[in-house]
């Protein structure tokens, strides 16, 4: 969805379902209203991506670590790694001991600033707590669907179906309040929570206007909203993934596949020159 005045966000849109080899349906906003049981102004617009589906984060990564064990993987869950030694073999430790491999791939999420920074790689990223609300379903007419509102200047809205919760429609802001990773907690989500509430109850009548289950998580932010694959500039060995800002769990298959090869000394399938650490600098240098 998006206002018909917001420039030609919606025909990006567009562009982008032909390229994927499926055709976008447009809906005026009276149709798409009444089809989503919404409420959205007059000025509005909307697109519909019919080949559009919703990845079930508890299954993928259930697949993913399955064959990473089939191939010989071990996982260590509930183990921040503490120090970082980098050489001709890597070793990491950590408080159930250490491992040493002749390469290591570091994807640290919202630790990458001083996680990276102790091995003299400063990545300029911001973390950021995320309010992550559900909805109750009060109007059982209303079909599954997942949603974009390209409105808001700043960021945006976005929901998803309630496959997590049954009866309970996911519907956030994609961005939250800085925070330390360590002390998220603590940090008074409110005003979050507050401005989500009149957004729904604003355009969405189908929803209950106050959140039934309230969650969190954090976005790893980078200047320009694209992540970070690149290696150690001294150490080829060692690579990283980082400042996914929201959106690396999708490409997260893709990206793994880059960095698996990275650290194998190996030239990724695709080019993802244009998303080393660089490109933060190379107008200072």
């Amino acid at each position: 969805m998006s206002p018909e005045n917001t420039g030609n966000l919606l025909d990006n849109v567009m562009t982008s379902i032909h390229a994927s080899g499926s055709t976008p349906e447009v809906l005026d906003v009276g149709t798409a209203n009444q089809r989503f049981r919404t409420s959205f102004p007059g000025n509005y617009k909307a697109v519909v991506d019919p080949s559009a589906g919703v990845l079930m984060a508890d299954k993928c990564l259930k697949t993913l670590q399955s064959l990473f064990l089939n191939n010989g993987g071990r996982v260590l869950d509930g183990w921040p790694v503490t120090s970082i030694t980098p050489g001709e073999t890597v070793e990491l430790r950590g408080p159930k001991g250490r491992v040493k491999a002749k390469a290591a791939v570091l994807c640290p999420g919202p630790w990458a600033g001083p996680l990276l920074g102790s091995l003299g790689v400063q990545i300029p990223v911001r973390v950021e707590k995320i309010g992550v609300y559900y909805w109750k379903v009060r109007d059982p007419k209303t079909p599954v669907f997942t949603f974009i509102d390209l409105s808001c200047s700043d960021n945006h809205f976005y929901a998803l179906p309630d496959f997590e919760y049954p009866g309970y429609m996911k519907l956030c802001y994609h961005a939250g309040l800085r925070t330390d990773p360590d002390e998220r907690d603590k940090v008074d989500m409110s005003t979050v929570q507050r401005r989500t509430e009149g957004y729904v109850k604003k355009f969405f009548p189908c929803l209950e206007p106050k959140p039934s289950v309230v969650e969190s998580c954090m976005y790893t932010i980078t200047p320009d909203n694209n992540f970070v694959l690149d290696k150690h500039p001294k150490y080829q060995n060692l690579v990283f993934g980082a400042g996914f800002s929201g959106t690396g769990y999708k490409i997260a298959p893709a990206c793994g596949e880059a960095l698996a090869k990275m650290a194998m000394g190996l030239q990724p399938q695709l080019d993802f020159s244009s998303f080393t650490l660089g490109r933060f600098y190379r107008s200072k240098i």
